[in-house]
């Protein structure tokens, strides 16, 4: 049998632990995927993975999380501490990055739709949204039996949205209703804030399109403005304090769209 080596769990200061030089890990700065995935992780879940140093403080797995957690201004953590040979502490290091499990794919599946359905941001997962289209595909669709739909028939019958109607696409909401109202943001987001904000408003260039009028895109320049104000305003109010927001216009009606964005 295998001596298991000595191992304690402390609080430690990060300044005091030294990643390894010899680490074959790419070193992880703001903006790459897998440091988001980890940034995200810590934001959500805590801290909960502790980080494995070797008795003089040398990291042995947790380099990125190390890095992570030093940019969110962790001063300690609790590591796990153990006691190894230099060998063998190199080679636990290629072992924490390489050794893997495998996939139940049926349970795996079951696991992301159940969390799909609950309306749970899947990014956390640390799976990306091709992988998880994938996985979810190659499971649930051979579920699927030929019901004699006709596509080509249904797509010449016209479609109809009603004031209220919401899409569920994936994690994305899609709602029918009026932007200037307040109940429509609450029916879409609940409790929920937008980080980033893309409008197209009408352009109120009294334009017709091959699929008809557009709605509220001939009024009076005092109704636009109003118009645009109460847009602006239900915005504002179900937007981040921080969020950045886009929005399209026409020149034409470039002062009432900055004064009524600017008022609101």
């Amino acid at each position: 049998m295998t001596t298991q080596p000595n191992m304690e769990i402390k609080e430690l200061p990060l300044s005091n632990l030294k990643p390894a030089s010899y680490n074959p890990r790419k070193k992880l700065k703001k903006g790459d995927k897998e440091y988001e995935k980890i940034k995200q992780s810590l934001l959500k879940f805590g801290y909960v993975d502790p980080i494995i140093v070797n008795e003089d403080l040398t990291v042995i797995g947790g380099h990125q999380r190390l890095t992570v957690l030093k940019d969110l201004k962790y001063e300690t953590a609790k590591c796990v501490i153990v006691s190894l040979s230099k060998e063998d502490e190199k080679a636990l290091n290629i072992a924490l990055n390489k050794i893997t499990g495998q996939w139940d794919d049926q349970l795996l599946a079951d696991l992301l739709l159940d969390l799909q359905e609950s309306d749970f941001n899947l990014d956390l997962t640390g799976f990306e949204p091709p992988e998880i289209d994938d996985i979810l595909s190659n499971v649930h669709d051979k579920d699927l039996s030929e019901d004699n739909f006709d596509v080509e028939e249904e797509l010449k019958k016209p479609t109809v949205a009603r004031r209220g109607d919401i899409w569920q696409l994936g994690k994305h909401r899609v709602i029918c209703g009026d932007s200037t109202k307040a109940e429509t943001y609450e029916q879409l987001l609940g409790d929920k804030k937008a980080n980033l904000v893309v409008t197209d408003p009408p352009y109120n260039v009294n334009v017709e399109e091959t699929a008809g009028k557009i709605l509220n895109d001939n009024m009076s320049d005092g109704d636009f403005y109003q118009f645009l104000y109460d847009m602006f305003t239900q915005v504002e109010n179900h937007m981040e304090a921080d969020a950045s927001i886009y929005v399209f216009h026409a020149d034409t009606e470039g002062l009432n769209f900055r004064k009524a964005f600017k008022d609101a």
